[in-house]
């Protein structure tokens, strides 16, 4: 079956040196325009100027904390690059695959070269190790993750068992990131400032309705309310299953239900039940792509 491009919904390593100039040694060849590709790919750390460095804007990090900048600014003053940052050589420059905050951080420290590791890599393959390294060190929040993964498949039409696979996770924790990117915009925001953590994101998204999204969020911050403190708020917001079932929210079994498929696969459930003891269980799927993924899970 043919992949489809996906739709969004609403919605360190050892000490190298005590100073960049423990590098200078290994640099004259590798900063010269008539080195050859061949060498930069295979060649160990080398100094670079800072202004031959450039942003990836495919880097799937976003945001950086100030504090946490300067701080690693003077760290930068006092010791030096602790690691070289991985780049790709590009039209003459190099562009950064994983380590733009130390390279934000040295040119604030006034350095005029960095140490760097050149990489041979594929547009794709540049993605994949910048996702990698930023989610090995735990440094992007679960929006920034839910779009480097929605980035994967969209512009490389991959799949949520192929981006899981390359990320080394499971198809459901990629599945789970990407349906944060269905809350409302306000929420969202809140996530990516921190104010919300992935767990509260993961109860949010739960919900049907977008005005008691945003009014349980706003709850948990001005709080600072636990996840748990949040799920038992959300059991008292959920909606009764029709109008039909006189009024009654669904069961304590059915919730338990629903919250484990959820868990277990990544994608949306309903669970409903009935006066005589029927019910149903359905999934829900928002474009083709994600009907793709569920129709090749099951069919294992």
């Amino acid at each position: 079956m043919q992949k489809n491009k996906v739709q969004l919904g609403k919605g360190m390593a050892a000490l190298l040196g005590n100073s960049p100039s423990s590098y200078t040694d290994q640099v004259p060849a590798a900063a010269s325009a008539n080195t050859k590709k061949e060498s930069l790919a295979e060649s160990g750390p080398m100094l670079v100027d800072v202004d031959k460095i450039v942003a990836n804007k495919g880097q799937p990090r976003k945001i950086f904390k100030e504090k946490d900048l300067l701080e690693l600014t003077e760290s930068i003053k006092e010791n030096g690059v602790i690691q070289p940052i991985l780049v790709a050589e590009k039209e003459g420059f190099f562009e950064i695959i994983a380590g733009e905050r130390r390279y934000r951080a040295s040119k604030l420290a006034g350095l005029t070269k960095i140490p760097v590791i050149v990489k041979r890599a594929t547009k794709k393959d540049t993605l994949v190790m910048a996702i990698i390294e930023n989610v090995q060190r735990a440094d992007l929040n679960c929006v920034e993750e839910a779009l480097a993964y929605f980035q994967l498949m969209n512009e490389f039409e991959l799949t949520q068992e192929e981006v899981a696979k390359k990320i080394g996770k499971e198809r459901s924790t990629v599945a789970n990131f990407l349906r944060v990117l269905k809350l409302p915009k306000e929420v969202i925001v809140s996530l990516q400032k921190d104010m919300l953590s992935f767990g509260h994101a993961k109860v949010l998204v739960s919900l049907t309705d977008d005005e008691s999204i945003k009014r349980l969020a706003n709850e948990v911050i001005a709080k600072n309310l636990s996840v748990r403190e949040l799920e038992d708020l959300a059991k008292k917001v959920k909606k009764p299953t029709k109008a039909g079932d006189n009024n009654k929210f669904i069961s304590e079994q059915y919730t338990q239900l629903k919250k484990k498929l959820e868990q277990k696969t990544g994608y949306h459930f309903d669970v409903k039940g009935k006066k005589n003891g029927a019910g149903e269980i359905t999934i829900k799927f928002s474009n083709e792509a994600e009907f793709n993924d569920i129709f090749s899970y099951l069919m294992k």
